[in-house]
């Protein structure tokens, strides 16, 4: 018992002795933790009281863009960087790409910074996310700083057309592969891959070079792929050498056309398809896999509707349907009236573009498509017109000539009828020179007398300011604005003092606008001595006064003598006698419901017109000859 007794006493002191030894070690382990946390505490202690002591000032050792700016107040922070953040840029950016080169100043793109913006960001530092964030950075200020990074601004107008100008001299638009047709032969040419800047980047490289040591940016540049390669385009070659093997007969009725390939080779076009498939590679090398419509190209060759029309259309003539009628204004004693327009019916063009599209490329098909037919519209409906409002003549005017000078008078009725029916949208604006086009000998003119440098000579078209002055006279009394009216070289007094207008082809033009809210129609008759024109439409309720002012700035006309050796010596005879140039005012005042809608103030300003005499030099010895009449 007793040795029993003893072995326990040893055991029990021996884990006492362990047990303390165990406890020992374990305040070893924990002290270096101990201190750590000691020293965490005492660390985020400093940095609230740092914290609490820096209220409202930028902490120590931040800066931006290498400004210092730590221990500013905001207020001093945004001083110190709208004076020192321009020194930033004060030195130019070059943009290059190859051996091109591109040098932008700030200026150049507008740049500004946002002071108030970097000073949030610095006044940030050590004061976002979470304790251990704000410590962190709170840490890396004191010990190693932190700069915050500069972002400049542009003006969004200046950046772009700095853009818009480094691109023109580095884009290159691709170049798709394409089908050439001469004759009836095909070729292909190839494509070429293009390149574009970047513009979006080369924005931020230009930016972000402006406020650094590295005043260089190289141009980022993509490559721009054609839309069609080399593939697609023979690939669409051979689909057209197959439209193109043999002729093709178009039917209609009992009648029948023949188009070899030359012909069909004038219609066709290539345009872009979204049907891309594996099989174009066998479609090449079979052509009998086409036998079930068009090859499944991203090219396809189709016949052009359009193409159809200028080629085929003249070639059937009237023998397929018939053309449809538009609807017509007529006029009488003041009154308009619509004659009816009329459907007409004619080729399907669209139908047969399609039906020869499929057919030429069908290798197994015979080549023959039947015409079909489809509704005309005319270009001028009876609705359209009943709503164009044309219902009452709103003005006219007469002017009276010679009917014995029968080229003069074929001129006027030419040009009338060149006039007539010629319709004026609402907000419009009519062009004489526009409407009746150039005056030429293959249009019917003929040679008469018009005013050239001052005098009256033989030309082309002469009479057409007899017409242009009666047109000028009857917009003046509609009260409808002038847009351009000039005066003749000199005075014509059987015209309305002031109120001429002298036109010709590539010079001066007659114009005038439809201020109205409905459509404005030119009506034109004559007879041998005399034009009418008129104005319809709904009338305004313009009440036009017109005021002729004074004759002004008289000058002498000079003479010009033609010596004539046919008249006895010191014979004088006037060829064409001269006019004094001289000047007049015209106002137009233009009423509605007693309101001045508007004043108009035409000048004229006629030059002299040259006095042609012709002087007999022939001695008094020589026999007489009968003397010449004066010419009228």
């Amino acid at each position: 018992m007793t040795d029993g007794t003893s072995t326990s006493a040893v055991d029990y002191a021996l884990r006492r002795q362990q047990r303390a030894l165990e406890r020992k070690l374990e305040r070893r382990r924990r002290l270096p933790l101990v201190i750590a946390v000691v020293m965490l505490g005492v660390v985020i202690l400093a940095v609230l009281v740092e914290v609490a002591v820096g209220v409202g000032r930028v902490h120590p050792g931040v800066s931006v863009g290498g400004i210092a700016v730590g221990g500013m107040t905001p207020t001093q922070a945004s001083v110190a960087l709208e004076k020192a953040l321009p020194s930033l840029v004060d030195k130019p950016v070059t943009v290059v790409f190859e051996d091109k080169d591109w040098t932008i100043d700030a200026a150049d793109v507008g740049l500004g910074f946002n002071v108030d913006g970097h000073v949030e960001s610095a006044m940030a530092v050590g004061r976002s996310g979470g304790v251990s964030e704000i410590v962190m950075d709170r840490l890396a200020a004191w010990f190693t700083g932190v700069d915050v990074q500069v972002r400049p601004s542009d003006q969004a107008p200046r950046m772009e057309a700095l853009l818009a100008r480094i691109a023109k001299g580095i884009d290159q638009p691709a170049v798709d592969a394409k089908v050439v047709i001469d004759g009836t032969k095909l070729a292909v040419e190839p494509s070429r891959s293009g390149r574009a800047l970047v513009r979006d980047r080369a924005r931020e490289m230009i930016l972000s070079a402006m406020v650094s040591d590295s005043r260089k940016v190289k141009a980022p540049v993509k490559t721009v792929a054609p839309d069609v390669s080399i593939d697609e385009a023979e690939a669409a070659a051979k689909v057209a050498s197959t439209m193109l093997s043999d002729s093709v007969l178009v039917t209609f009725g009992d009648r029948e056309w023949r188009f070899a390939p030359e012909r069909i080779a004038t219609w066709l076009e290539f345009r872009r398809s979204d049907r891309l498939s594996a099989a174009v590679d066998s479609a090449a090398a079979d052509p009998s896999v086409m036998s079930s419509g068009p090859a499944e190209v991203a090219l396809v060759p189709v016949v052009s509707a359009e193409k159809l029309r200028q080629s085929v259309v003249p070639i059937l003539g009237t023998k397929v349907g018939r053309p449809a009628k538009s609807a017509r204004f007529t006029t009488a004693n003041g009154r308009v009236s619509i004659i009816p327009s009329q459907e007409g019916i004619g080729p399907d063009l669209d139908a047969l573009a399609a039906d020869l599209t499929a057919r030429l490329q069908d290798v197994s098909a015979r080549r023959a498509v039947e015409l079909r037919t489809t509704k005309a519209e005319p270009e001028l409906t009876t609705a359209e017109a009943e709503a164009m409002g044309i219902k009452e003549r709103i003005s006219r005017f007469t002017t009276t000539y010679d009917p014995g000078n029968q080229s003069r008078v074929n001129n006027i009725h030419l040009l009338g009828d060149a006039l007539d029916g010629k319709l004026i949208p609402p907000s419009g604006t009519f062009s004489f020179n526009g409407a009746v086009g150039e005056r030429t000998a293959a249009k019917g003119y003929q040679e008469a007398n018009a005013i050239v440098n001052g005098k009256l000579v033989p030309q082309l078209g002469g009479g057409i300011c007899q017409v242009g002055t009666t047109l000028f006279n009857a917009v003046f009394e509609s009260g409808l604005p002038v847009v351009e009216r000039r005066n003749h070289s000199f005075y014509i007094s059987h015209y309305p003092d002031g109120r001429d207008a002298t036109v010709s082809w590539g010079g001066p033009d007659l114009k005038f606008k439809n201020d109205t809210e409905h459509w404005v129609l030119i009506s034109v008759s004559y007879t041998s001595s005399s034009i009418t024109i008129a104005l319809y439409g709904t009338d305004p309720g313009y009440d036009v006064k017109a005021e002729k002012g004074p004759w002004t700035d008289f000058r002498d006309y000079p003479v010009e003598e033609v010596k004539d050796p046919t008249m006895p010596k010191g014979k004088r005879i006037v060829e064409d006698k001269g006019i004094r140039g001289r000047r007049i005012t015209v106002t137009r005042t233009v009423y509605r419901n007693g309101e001045v809608v508007r004043t108009d103030r035409f000048v004229s300003v006629y030059k002299p017109k040259v006095e042609v005499v012709r002087v007999g030099t022939r001695p008094a010895e020589q026999s007489s000859e009968p003397t010449p009449t004066a010419r009228p």
